[in-house]
């Protein structure tokens, strides 16, 4: 069943690739064709971009990434007799997130519009070396009449749409999806209504899959073998289907109801490196010791495994704004989207014959609603829950998980956070406080259900600083 999902889902990725050949014939067809630059053949480039300072503290040390301005989730508890290693709270004030972008228009091709986007900030670091990194860059074909538009190049993953009005760095993550990724989309609108498909790959933001340190062990023929794998997770060079998505929405009067599906097919392993002790054999039988035991040896070996795991995340979400009020609320039955900065992932269900395994998605129900009101002053208000589900099938002996920054041992978490902010001439002044809570479970059963949970706190306090052109 798993390799005909496969092979219909190859299909269809290569339907739309062939579609896309038709609609730019259809649209053309209609019309003149006319390739001609507007503005006398002059291309519109028109900069953008940001000054943007961040001062934050942190009642505790938490999962984040660039230099802790893009933060999670507090982290659990670590003590070494009465001293929590990560009750030490921590305060920074960086300007990394300082952002310059470039639109490009004013060029005609196959009778389309063509405009095109480049933006970089100074995230790409490593130690202390700040570097330029690459966020978005992609062209956008919008033919007449506006209903077709393609879109090429690396942008906003169609899971983050309609991002919550918040000054954080993250968004909302991880109860909102956070991604960029390389991909090719198509939007078709009829009337109030907008039809979207995406064939995605992943750059920047992967799945996380098996490392050389992750090890399982079975026994086959009264022999115990010890599984160790590479590290692979996800790599295109294996992932021959893209990542895929599909939705729709509708809008009227500042109303817009939406529905997506996102469809990840991974391959966790392509070999397996197993170890196993055998007996050492001679002319005359069992090699023994000096105490007369069996001597054992240890025998390695490679082989090639065929593995995939294809999972589905559906997502509703609605908006709803009139004058200076916005209301958006978004909720997700999530499978394994580690890529969408979330915190859930895959475990080990079974291994085969061939010392191939099966994998399992872990799930998590997670929701967000944010509240703004106000133009030059803004009040904002935002709510997360995510619960864990569990993994969907029951997994192997030793409850192997693999899992965003390895934590396995989340049952649920929430935030709460009010923010106020204040723009006059392209200055931004903005002040955030965010709550949020992790509840941390000290085991973990075969169905990936958290047990014996305790609460974790961290308070995080941001003002932030932006002038922008």
């Amino acid at each position: 069943m798993k390799r005909l999902f496969v092979l219909a889902a190859t299909l269809l990725s290569l339907n739309y690739m062939f579609a896309q050949d038709t609609i730019v014939a259809q649209v053309v067809s209609e019309e003149e064709l006319s390739d001609k630059p507007k503005n006398g053949g002059k291309v519109t480039l028109k900069p953008y971009g940001f000054v943007r300072d961040y001062l934050y503290y942190d009642s505790r040390q938490t999962f984040n990434t660039n230099a802790g301005l893009f933060e999670q989730i507090p982290k659990d508890e670590s003590f070494v007799g009465e001293y929590d290693m990560n009750g030490e709270s921590e305060m920074n004030f960086l300007a990394i997130t300082t952002r310059l972008g470039l639109n490009m228009s004013g060029v005609r091709a196959l009778n389309a519009d063509v405009t095109a986007k480049i933006e970089a900030d100074f995230c790409g670091f490593t130690g202390n070396n700040f570097m330029i990194r690459l966020r978005q860059a992609y062209y956008k074909m919008q033919w007449r009449g506006k209903k077709h538009s393609l879109l090429m190049g690396q942008a906003w993953h169609p899971m983050t749409g309609d991002l919550p009005e918040v000054l954080a760095l993250a968004s909302g993550s991880p109860f909102q999806p956070f991604s960029r990724s390389p991909q090719l989309r198509y939007d078709y609108k009829l009337g109030r209504m907008n039809f979207t498909y995406a064939a995605l790959w992943q750059f920047q933001y992967k799945t996380v899959g098996p490392t050389d340190k992750d090890t399982i062990v079975y026994t086959y023929n009264d022999i115990q073998y010890k599984s160790v794998v590479g590290p692979i997770g996800y790599d295109p060079k294996y992932n021959k289907i893209p990542e895929m998505f599909l939705g729709v929405d509708y809008s009227n009067n500042g109303f817009k109801i939406g529905y997506g599906l996102d469809i990840l097919s991974i391959v966790p392993r392509k070999t397996a490196s197993l170890t196993h002790e055998d007996l050492v054999l001679t002319d005359n039988g069992v090699e023994r010791d000096e105490n007369g035991n069996p001597k054992m040896e240890k025998k390695k070996r490679v082989v090639n495994v065929s593995e995939r795991l294809t999972t589905f995340s559906p997502m509703l979400y609605v908006n709803y704004a009139k004058n200076k009020f916005s209301l958006k609320a978004k909720g997700l039955l999530a499978e394994n989207t580690g890529h969408l900065s979330m915190y859930n992932g895959f475990g080990v269900s079974g291994v085969n014959e061939d010392f191939s395994q099966e994998y399992t998605p872990i799930r998590s129900l997670t929701g967000w609603i944010d509240l703004c009101y106000g133009s030059k002053f803004k009040v904002n208000l935002f709510g997360g829950f995510s619960k864990n589900l569990g993994a969907k099938d029951e997994l192997y002996e030793g409850n192997r998980i693999f899992a965003r920054n390895s934590v396995k041992n989340i049952d649920y978490m929430w935030r709460i956070c009010p923010a106020v902010s204040y723009t006059v001439s392209g200055v931004t002044f903005g002040l955030e406080y965010e709550l949020t809570n992790v509840g941390y479970g000290d085991s973990i059963n075969s169905w990936a259900d958290v047990e014996a949970t305790r609460d974790v706190f961290n308070n995080r306090l941001c003002a932030m600083l932006k002038y922008a052109w």
